[in-house]
């Protein structure tokens, strides 16, 4: 048995209640907006960790997360324990899954991924109509970085004037107004739903949980490898579940 106190996440109290999931200001998979009740549940403050996820590993001999596209390989073994306290990437849905299940079994808690409304409740940070978790500013707008995003795909001197020309330790940004850290940027997160671009339009108002089966899984959050438009709240990506890019991870969630 592992001691959960060296793997239990910080977790963040969302309470019950609805939002304004959407955006009419990005493509046509973010419409329309529309109201979502939620109930209470918990999010990770912090994305999962290189030392949470080595645990894993070390704890069920699953083999240690190598990105199918990584820049400079580093994920490896290396590079989970030099870097214990950045997010953990070279994650697939699958990874993401038996993670949550494996500290469920450590902890005693339902730990589980996000769904895709919780998701983007929790990155709105309690206040409707805003772009960001921060608000309206762009993520670099008056000199100040608010995120761990790149504005260009191939300049990695563009990418590296937050910081970071990769990832960034957990919690190097100021955190949203429910305390939860790099809700934008640093790593594409991991949610429960499949994906399917029309789902807004028939989605439920009462705890939507997505579409009862597909081919795909959602990514919410930007990473450190992209635009800024992805960074937006309601930006919506998707990826196949077996598939492991550097720029991926994952925070968990949890039933009360």
């Amino acid at each position: 048995m592992v001691d959960p106190s060296q793997i239990a996440s910080a977790m963040v109290l969302i309470n019950e209640g609805p939002f304004l999931m959407g955006s009419n200001n990005l493509t046509a998979a973010e419409q329309p907006i529309h109201r979502v009740d939620l109930a209470a549940y918990y999010i990770g403050k912090f994305e999962v960790t290189n030392a949470q996820f080595r645990a894993f590993c070390d704890a069920t001999a699953r083999p240690y997360p190598v990105a199918e596209w990584s820049p400079d390989g580093e994920t490896t073994l290396a590079y989970l324990k030099e870097r214990p306290g950045y997010p953990v990437v070279g994650i697939n849905w699958e990874d993401a899954v038996a993670y949550c299940q494996w500290l469920s079994q450590q902890t005693g808690k339902k730990y589980r991924l996000p769904t895709e409304a919780e998701w983007e409740k929790a990155a709105r940070g309690g206040v409707e109509g805003q772009s960001y978790p921060w608000g309206n500013e762009e993520f670099n707008s008056s000199g100040i970085y608010r995120a761990n995003c790149g504005s260009d795909y191939d300049n990695d001197r563009i990418r590296k004037q937050d910081g970071f020309l990769y990832t960034a330790p957990i919690g190097s940004f100021p955190p949203n107004g429910y305390g939860l850290y790099d809700m934008a940027g640093n790593v594409w997160e991991w949610c429960a739903d499949y994906y399917d671009e029309n789902y807004y339009s028939q989605s439920p108002a009462k705890s939507p949980a997505g579409p009862n089966s597909g081919e795909r899984r959602v990514l919410r959050g930007g990473s450190w490898f992209g635009g800024p438009q992805h960074l937006q709240c309601a930006a919506r990506l998707w990826n196949y579940p077996r598939i492991r890019y550097a720029s991926t991870g994952f925070r968990v969630a949890m039933t009360p």
